[in-house]
């Protein structure tokens, strides 16, 4: 069972296809996600990232992809250094408007320092971040 869960929805102007093919491409996340996190090593399924918080925090965190279907899901994992541990989803739906996309993040395993900052604020801090790469990911497709 999960001890939170984070997400954001958003309707995308593209095809389910092309919005599963650019977010299979694991070096196109990093594209999305702005400032706040930064690419340490990437593989085709597996990396490692930093995550820049507010007064500067920063963790670090082991992300693989566990499973896919092609225009529909991609499943993974995020595990951060300290022990804490959450399942990522790339949902993808089709609509008359291109494809409802939701990006949800269920915490299994929290280390103390990350149930307080979650507790803090950091829930609905992750929750702008979320939005904010859903419109990232949008905007890729209005060029």
């Amino acid at each position: 069972m999960a001890i939170a869960r984070i997400q954001a929805l958003r309707v995308v102007a593209a095809s389910p296809e092309d919005v599963f093919g650019f977010l299979s491409d694991f070096g196109n996340h990093w594209e999305l996600t702005g400032r706040w996190v930064e690419a340490v090593a990437l593989e085709d399924s597996h990396g490692s990232v930093r995550i820049h918080g507010p007064l500067g925090l920063r963790r670090t965190a082991r992300t693989t992809v566990v499973d896919a279907t092609p225009n529909q899901v991609i499943h993974g994992t995020a595990e951060l250094s300290g022990g804490t541990l959450a399942r990522i989803a790339w949902d993808l739906d089709p609509d008359p408007a291109g494809t409802v996309v939701r990006l949800a993040a269920e915490i299994e395993r929290t280390a103390a320092a990350d149930r307080m900052l979650l507790a803090l604020g950091g829930r609905a801090w992750m929750t702008r971040r979320f939005d904010a790469i859903l419109e990232r990911l949008d905007a890729q497709f209005e060029r």
